[in-house]
């Protein structure tokens, strides 16, 4: 189960990624129509890894609930009885359950023999550790006499003037590393930059901007036609005047004259007046190459003047 969640995961990740990364390259290319096809299948794909995320989610809550329910709805088990004291309690002890002793279960009459035990039991470790204490000072070596006669540790035993831990180096705390704040302004910096440079090329490619004057009469695109099937004409040039006449309109400023030449081979020239420049040549570029005639399929292989 866990290795098809991860397919799953793995195939709406992949999705994700390369629908949304056609979406910035046919966006850069100007071809509008496969840029928004790519969009929705961005939008389908994120949708889909949402909805499998919410439904594993929904998936434990409902476990939890329902363990939560089935607990409190069980029930308590009976109190067990008293099982005898001494050596047959584990005998009489039910099976299953660990033995229990009568001088356990809360009774008020134990604490009558309880607590004189515990206080003669103290007693006597408080004597036993006073005798070992005046023995462990009258048998110590290196001991000296301090105020009022009374005797001192031995020198052995003696901890040092600077403390327990006097001289453990690695024991103290460590210094506060002032370069973490100039790593994390860094980084900070750095990603700012590529965010910068990515959003002014992607501006750079995307934006409609009015172009210098081209020092020539006109422009010369070639292009490749094919079909596929049955297209309703009986020759690929009716398609490519269709093209012509529609992708004409997507130059600023618009193409006054100018016309498509047969020159062969699947090839076509269309000579464009006035000449294009950069972004107009681009636009009129991803407009023949996005073109939405039915079982038809067009390339531009040249262009001159060429653009930058």
């Amino acid at each position: 189960m866990n290795g098809a969640r991860k397919v799953v995961y793995l195939g709406l990740g992949v999705t994700v990624f390369w629908s949304g990364a056609y979406v910035v390259i046919y966006l850069a290319r100007w071809e509008w129509q496969r840029a928004l096809m790519a969009g929705e299948l961005l939008l389908v794909g994120l949708v889909v890894l949402l909805a499998v995320l919410g439904a594993r989610r929904l998936a434990r809550m409902e476990q939890r609930l329902a363990e939560l329910i089935e607990g409190t709805a069980r029930p308590a088990e009976p109190p067990a009885r008293p099982t005898a004291v001494g050596p047959t309690a584990h005998a009489t002890a039910p099976a299953g359950e660990a033995p229990r002793f009568r001088w356990l279960e809360p009774d008020g009459d134990a604490y009558r023999v309880f607590i004189p035990v515990l206080l003669g039991a103290g007693l006597a470790v408080s004597g036993l550790a006073a005798l070992v204490e005046r023995l462990a000072t009258a048998l110590g070596r290196g001991g000296r006499a301090g105020p009022a006669g009374r005797v001192r540790l031995p020198d052995a035993l003696t901890p040092p003037a600077g403390g327990v831990l006097a001289g453990a180096a690695d024991l103290a705390p460590p210094r506060p590393d002032r370069t973490a704040w100039l790593r994390a302004a860094a980084l900070a910096l750095a990603l700012l930059l590529v965010t910068a440079l990515v959003v002014d090329e992607l501006a750079e490619r995307t934006q409609d901007r009015p172009d210098r004057p081209v020092a020539a009469a006109a422009s010369t695109v070639v292009i490749e036609a094919a079909t596929r099937g049955d297209t309703g004409a009986a020759t690929v040039e009716p398609l490519v005047a269709r093209l012509w006449e529609y992708c004409r309109g997507s130059t600023r400023p618009y193409v006054e004259g100018g016309g498509a030449v047969a020159l062969g081979g699947g090839r076509f020239a269309l000579v464009v007046r006035p000449a294009l420049g950069e972004h107009a040549l681009r636009r009129l570029r991803g407009c023949l190459q996005d073109a939405m005639i039915d079982r038809a399929r067009f390339r531009v292989v040249s262009a001159d003047p060429a653009p930058r």
